[in-house]
């Protein structure tokens, strides 16, 4: 039972924060189907606090195994399944066993003394500690989630605020062994004294959804960004993005003189496969001769899907005679390949015109005299390399 009515107030308003949180997750893993597997872990995660928050206000002088143990874990757990959902978002690897490790050892530590005011100091402290430990490994999945596909400033604008949870959480542990007289302030939520504690787990319940709802948006764009940059059917990268990886190397070749090369492959006689098999054959042999040529390219290379059946690379650093024998290999590739169309078994040859970057070239003149050295290869007879004059 609340003692003090502005408490009583400030539990009210956490607590409608938590279940409005939590009814928003669920609407948005159900009826609107947003990341529905992240969502749900969310409202799931808000739903352990709630639960937690309102076992808090029943503490007493009493023993209790309810209100003192079980309430710590079910909060415990929430910040687990925060970190699950997160982990769900962003395709990372799960730590459902080394979390659980950390909640089941604090319970554990738990059971050492009686669930009671008089022990809050040691409870309460093995809450704090076990908290930052999991808010400290929240804040490195999203620093591992966004260091590749987002600004450093946004990267430390959304993980740093996590870092800092956990270290709230670590701080309360050194103020209680330093200071265990100020224990009421946050052991129990039904005095006067817990107004500060109350304000700051408002703050954070606020904070931590405003976060999840950072990263969703930021995974949200970063999938928009991989639809409108990437090939559908192979995975690839598609010919939209190739202007702007274009620009980049060619500026890097101007700075440093560094020569690159360009690739355009064309598949032969790829028409004569729909027309004879369907175009559901033609699909598996762009996705098969994609992945081949996909296995010989250099970190540093960029392969793109340019158009029906033609396939283009950027060699960065590469001289022409490098550049031959990449078209070699991709040829090579290719003629490993055998298409099993039922009827009978395809083999894959790819025409290839190459062309390297000159003082008097600009960016885009270098892609014309690709193509037109592709077609000389096709001319020539197919199945062969031609290289643009």
């Amino acid at each position: 039972m609340m003692e003090h009515e502005s408490t009583q107030t400030l539990m009210q308003v956490l607590c409608l924060l938590a279940a409005t949180a939590t009814l928003s997750w669920w609407i948005m893993a159900y009826p609107m189907r947003v990341a529905p597997k992240a969502s749900i872990r969310f409202s799931l995660a808000n739903f352990c606090v709630l639960i937690g928050m309102l076992l808090y206000t029943q503490r007493t002088d009493q023993s209790s195994y309810l209100y003192w143990l079980a309430a710590d874990i079910i909060i415990l757990l929430g910040f687990s399944i925060l970190r699950w959902g997160s982990q769900r978002l962003y395709r990372l690897p799960s730590s459902k066993t080394f979390d659980l490790t950390v909640v089941i050892i604090a319970a554990i530590l738990m059971l050492f003394v009686s669930p009671q005011r008089t022990e809050a100091v040691y409870l309460v402290s093995i809450l704090s500690l076990a908290a930052s430990v999991l808010f400290f490994g929240l804040a490195r999945d999203h620093l591992h989630a966004f260091r590749d596909t987002f600004t450093a400033f946004a990267v430390y604008w959304l993980v740093i605020p996590i870092a800092l949870i956990g270290g709230l959480f670590l701080l309360r542990t050194m103020m209680l062994l330093v200071f265990p007289e100020k224990i009421t302030v946050f052991a129990t939520l039904n005095t006067a004294d817990a107004k500060p504690t109350l304000w700051v787990y408002i703050i954070l319940i606020l904070l931590v959804n405003i976060l999840i709802i950072g990263n969703s948006i930021n995974k949200l764009v970063t999938k928009i960004l991989t639809l409108a940059n990437r090939d559908a059917l192979t995975g690839i990268w598609n010919r939209h993005s190739l202007d702007k990886q274009l620009q980049r190397i060619h500026s890097g070749w101007k700075i440093s003189d560094t020569p690159y090369c360009i690739l355009l492959i064309d598949l032969d006689h790829f028409k004569k496969i729909n027309d004879n098999w369907g175009h559901a054959m033609g699909d598996i042999v762009l996705e098969k001769a994609a992945n081949a040529i996909n296995n010989v390219i250099r970190n540093e290379d960029f392969f793109c899907r340019y158009g029906g059946e033609e396939f283009l690379m950027l060699l960065p650093n590469c001289t022409l005679a490098q550049a031959h024998k990449m078209a070699l290999r991709c040829q090579q590739e290719l003629a490993e390949l055998i298409i099993d169309t039922g009827d009978e078994k395809l083999t894959i040859t790819a025409s290839i015109g190459c062309a390297i970057v000159t003082p008097k070239t600009p960016s885009k003149h270098i892609l014309a005299q690709a193509d037109k050295a592709m077609y000389d290869a096709k001319k020539a007879g197919r199945n062969c390399i031609a290289t643009a004059v």
